[in-house]
């Protein structure tokens, strides 16, 4: 969100240079991760539409031989798609399940924020990125001493940023400012 002048008064989920993602839980720290929003009131809360794995254990795992099941996926569901009576291999798991405004219609999430002494009138503008390798997923293989995961981080790090694209932007008032992307 821009105030009048142009400035930025509210921000969540940027990209930041290293491919991961601005107050991402589990970007920070391989065992947390983001849970499903229906509001966002600040910042360090990020809406990330994801699965994310469990192990036998009941924590967070990237392995997918360790895996048995999910702890979240609130990945975006294709239009037709009851999520009421999805079979368990390809239901909402987590919080979206009983989200009332998650669906097969896309999602409708509230942001409350603070503006400060910022002055308005405002401009919103709301970004879909998809990320195909995670920052996390890729981090996670850092451990591994073989030739193969080495050769995917070399990639991965070069890329930076580059590791996510826009799918859809929308500001209001039309139209957006741009800031260089």
């Amino acid at each position: 969100m821009r105030d009048r002048n142009g400035a930025k008064v509210f921000e969540s989920g940027a990209l930041n240079p290293d491919g991961s993602i601005q107050g991402n839980d589990n970007d920070a720290d391989p065992a947390r991760f983001e849970p499903h929003y229906t509001q966002i009131r600040s910042s360090d809360q990020v809406q990330i539409y994801e699965s994310i794995l469990k192990d036998s254990a009941g924590a967070v795992t990237t392995g997918l031989i360790s895996t048995v099941g999910y702890l979240k996926d609130n990945r975006l569901l294709p239009h037709g798609f009851d999520k009421s009576t999805a079979e368990a291999d390809v239901a909402v798991h987590g919080e979206a399940a009983n989200d009332p405004a998650f669906g097969a219609h896309g999602h409708r999430i509230r942001y409350s924020v603070e503006v400060g002494s910022a002055p308005g009138p405002f401009q919103v503008e709301a970004e879909l990125w998809y990320q195909p390798i995670a920052y996390r997923w890729a981090n996670n293989l850092k451990r591994y001493d073989a030739a193969e995961p080495q050769r995917f981080n070399s990639y991965y790090d070069s890329m930076g940023g580059a590791t996510a694209a826009v799918l859809a932007r929308s500001c209001a008032p039309a139209p957006c400012q741009t800031d260089g992307r």
